[in-house]
């Protein structure tokens, strides 16, 4: 039985979360607990895979909580954090229909399986690159800094047409920007995303109007034609660009990340992966379901709702635990077993419903491909210290630092 409230951020669960999930799910499956990372008296966190799957389907649970609730009970937004607010504003995942919808149409046949898929030479390309670096600077190394982050930022850059000489200079943003999405941050961290929110804006200003001039066969260029401009204003222009180029980068970093920690785990499925490359993209879809780096995803109840016995609040902050999820026995035969050859059926570290991640066939294919290079090219690689610092974010699950040797 629960005997107290459960707090995502507590050491034990930070570092293992799925003993707490399996109680949770049996328990209490949606739990009153804490949700101090957000300011917040609490929130009502959801661990079952259909409950999980039914409230991302469900209207009555949304994003814009600033419709259903007056302005004296809505976040408090501090004048520092305003200019990250307003272009957070712009983000499809922070919007809902119509709004969402609109925001969503203007890039979706980009991120398309069958466009996705030729991507796959530039994938391979910078991979290799990467990899040619860190055996020329030689163990230990941070793979997060010296590959994952990386390959990510300089796919993402690469497909809005972002000049290559500029990469360097996106990878702090990207983790400034990555740090801030969790509330739960000191406030230097803090002071750093104001920074990067100003800098990378003038930066994006000074590229639209370059293609404005000059347009290329790149996103930016695509999303100035008439026709799609006609249904962006300013500011969301610049929010969608910062949207498509940092929210995914840091999940894909830490997927890369946590399927490289799970393997060394179980040095026999990371045997069987090598010899077998076949094997690649059922395995990087089993690594996402055994530990996403994406755990929670979050809704508000935009109403009255009862749920599973209980009762949800106009406002009440929702967490739905992908993480918790995808282990539920419903839906998969020993979840808490890594088995790189099960069929993997349905998963929820994706989402579901009109929120479904864009990136997913993205995501899906760099960390094939990643995964696959180092396997392939480190036959060495090993972790270079068995303390692993877990980063206090609640919505993604990562290390802050991933030393490895080879």
């Amino acid at each position: 039985m629960l005997t107290t409230r459960f707090n995502p951020l507590t050491p034990d669960v930070l570092c293992n979360p799925y003993p707490s999930y399996a109680q949770l799910r049996q328990d209490d499956p949606v739990h009153w607990g804490n949700a101090d990372d957000a300011n917040l008296p609490g929130r009502w966190y959801v661990t079952r895979f259909d409950d999980v799957t039914t409230i991302l389907k469900d209207q009555r649970f949304g994003r814009e909580v600033a419709k259903v609730l007056p302005p004296a009970a809505q976040p408090i937004v501090a004048e520092m954090d305003k200019p990250l607010a307003n272009m957070a504003e712009a983000w499809m995942i922070l919007r809902d229909p119509p709004i969402h919808t609109r925001l969503r149409s203007l890039v979706q046949n980009i991120y398309t399986p069958r466009r996705v898929a030729e991507l796959r030479p530039q994938i391979e390309a910078i991979a290799q690159r990467l990899i040619d670096n860190l055996l020329t600077a030689g163990p230990p190394l941070d793979l997060l800094t010296h590959f994952s982050l990386p390959l990510t930022v300089m796919m993402t850059a690469h497909m809005l047409g972002l000049p290559g000489e500029d990469y360097d200079q996106l990878m702090p943003w990207s983790r400034a920007l990555a740090a801030v999405i969790d509330l739960n941050q000191a406030d230097d961290v803090r002071q750093l995303s104001r920074q990067a929110v100003a800098e990378l804006q003038d930066y994006l200003r000074d590229i639209i109007s370059a293609r404005r001039r000059q347009p290329q066969h790149d996103l930016i260029s695509l999303m100035l034609q008439p026709e799609a401009a006609a249904k962006l204003t300013e500011d969301e222009l610049l929010g969608s660009l910062t949207h498509l180029l940092f929210v995914g980068n840091d999940p894909v970093m830490h997927e890369i990340g946590m399927a490289v920690i799970t393997l060394l785990h179980h040095p026999d499925q990371m045997a069987q992966l090598r010899a077998n490359p076949d094997l690649i993209q059922n395995a990087v879809d089993e690594l996402l379901r055994y530990d996403s780096p994406v755990q929670m995803t979050f809704r508000y109840a935009l109403t009255n709702v009862e749920f599973q016995g209980k009762q949800l609040r106009t406002g009440d902050h929702v967490a739905l635990v992908l993480g918790a999820a995808n282990r539920d026995p419903a839906c998969c035969v020993e979840p808490d077993r890594l088995e790189i050859t099960r069929t993997v059926g349905q998963v929820a570290h994706f989402g579901a419903g009109v929120h479904y991640c864009l990136g997913a066939p993205l995501a899906r294919l760099e960390g094939q491909i990643a995964l696959n290079s180092l396997l392939q090219r480190l036959p060495n690689l090993a972790l270079a210290t068995d303390e692993l610092t877990w980063q206090k974010t609640v919505a993604v699950r990562g290390v802050v630092e991933l030393p490895v040797r080879f």
